[in-house]
């Protein structure tokens, strides 16, 4: 489904400058975030709690035009998925016994606590012992093996790595020779095993996790017949295919009581787009700017709640993604990216760019020295191992510091950078789509400039002129604009004529 503590602005570097590369060349890649960027972003989440946001704010902003309301779940129990297709797992009784018994009714055995089994699928029958063991066949191939928690106690499941305190486990013939592991759970019970954001996080960011993972999870059980997909005989999988569900350890780990209090402040509530069940698609950081999806994934449709949106709350010093960079050699982006661009020589440079609204590229030109291939923005990250499909030649695109904070309180209405940030006598500034934005070290101050005032400033040679760095830039009540600068003033009609003073 998406990526973990999981969007992210990646730029391509080429050195020497001048686009074309020689012997030993470096590509750096310049980025920030982690994810696919469609929908909710975890760490914007975050922020925008920090800064008093409600849950369902923050699901709204990130599910265009949805609402939040209640609703029953669409079946008593679940079916989750925990491993698929072994031909063997072992179970383990934790702090109580645990019953094995076949959907035909046999009762195999009760384990006491801290006894193991290994069960293992052979000729559509499951095999029963304990490790180190022969174990004896029971069942015929339409029978399951449910495993059912007594005394309050829990199963441990090697191979899926966790421990399942809640609802039984069943193990369901894949083959004559292989077996799923599947937790058939309550919907509450399933959403205090979710793990997708760490329990300390902000209330507010918790309970928009816990209704956004209640209407992915309410939607697929909505939709699969009888709970049971051919991959899995479940209706969703424990791991990040669809959300990341560890059972008992998420519950008893750090602090996870807050989280399981989330779950229960919001029962019953999720988010719906003309009151149906939306899907909930979310990652770990957007880079700043959410995507609409069918420019993320090639031949996804359009969707009217999945559209990209400003992430004001994604830049945070705890955003591990916030920043990045990578180096990959000429000879390292050749050989993997092979497979997409076939023999088109030693790969020299990135252009032609289709771009996302955020910027996430949809596909680009590969030049090689013996051609050049238009690739898939997300075959490319796939291929390399990116963080997203956020990219640009040549160009560290990413908004910082001072200058960032002034375009998350815009809600980026600049628009995409277009430029790096550069440093100035007295400050700093950047090229926006629309405008600049320059930060003057003399009053800390962050100015956007665009219009006629910056027209009218570009043509008096900018921060290299007279009228030195931007202080301000106020809308006049006739509609005009007044920038004032350190060393003068302009003054723009609402018609665009401009004066200088």
């Amino acid at each position: 489904m998406r990526a973990r503590l999981v969007g992210i602005m990646v730029v391509v570097a080429l050195f020497p400058l001048g686009g074309s590369a020689s012997a030993n060349t470096t590509f750096t890649f310049h980025g920030s975030g982690w994810g696919h960027g469609i929908g909710l972003s975890q760490y914007g989440a975050f922020g925008l709690a920090q800064e008093g946001w409600s849950a369902n704010r923050i699901l709204k902003h990130y599910y265009s035009g949805t609402s939040v309301a209640e609703m029953s779940p669409p079946a008593k129990h679940f079916r989750i998925g925990l491993v698929q297709s072994r031909s063997a797992v072992t179970i383990e009784a934790v702090g109580g016994r645990m019953r094995l018994t076949l959907t035909s009714g046999k009762v195999i055995e009760t384990v006491p606590s801290g006894g193991r089994r290994r069960i293992e699928r052979t000729d559509g029958r499951f095999r029963v012992g304990a490790p180190g063991t022969t174990g004896r066949l029971w069942g015929s191939s339409g029978d399951a093996l449910r495993v059912t928690r007594l005394d309050g106690g829990s199963i441990h499941l090697a191979e899926w790595g966790h421990t399942l305190n809640r609802g039984r486990l069943e193990l369901a013939g894949a083959s004559s020779s292989r077996l799923h592991a599947v937790a058939i759970i309550g919907p509450q019970a399933y959403l205090y095993g979710i793990a997708e954001v760490p329990s300390s996080w902000p209330g507010a960011t918790l309970q928009a996790q816990a209704i956004a993972a209640r209407t992915y999870a309410f939607r697929k059980v909505a939709s699969t017949p009888g709970q049971r997909r051919s991959d899995c005989a479940c209706a969703l999988v424990a791991s990040t295919r669809d959300q990341y569900f560890i059972g008992r350890e998420k519950e008893l780990g750090p602090m996870g009581d807050r989280w399981v209090a989330a779950v229960r402040d919001t029962v019953g509530r999720v988010v719906r787009h003309n009151g149906n069940l939306i899907t909930t698609y979310y990652s770990s950081s957007s880079g700043g700017f959410t995507e609409n999806v069918e420019n993320v994934w090639s031949g996804a449709a359009a969707t009217p709640y999945l559209k990209a949106v400003c992430d004001p709350g994604d830049f945070l010093a705890s955003n591990p993604n916030r920043t990045w960079s990578a180096d990959f050699s000429d000879a390292t982006l050749t050989s993997r990216l092979r497979s997409l661009t076939g023999s088109i020589g030693t790969i020299t440079r990135f252009t032609e760019y289709r771009l996302g609204i955020s910027g996430r590229v949809k596909t680009v030109k590969v030049v090689g020295t013996s051609g050049s291939k238009v690739v898939k923005g997300w075959d490319l990250r796939s291929a390399l191992g990116l963080k997203d499909t956020r990219f640009r030649v040549g160009k560290n695109l990413n908004v910082v510091g001072k200058i960032r904070e002034a375009y998350d309180e815009q809600m980026c209405a600049p628009g995409r950078a277009t430029s790096a940030q550069r440093s100035i006598a007295g400050g700093r500034f950047q090229e926006f789509q629309r405008g600049r934005m320059y930060l003057n070290d003399a009053t800390a101050a962050v100015t956007w400039l665009r219009g006629p005032v910056l027209d009218a400033y570009l043509a008096r040679d900018a921060h290299a002129g007279s009228l030195g760095l931007p202080r301000s830039l106020t809308r006049l009540a006739d509609g005009g604009w007044r920038g004032r600068f350190d060393g003068g003033t302009i003054e723009c009609s609402a018609g665009g004529t401009c004066s200088v003073s």
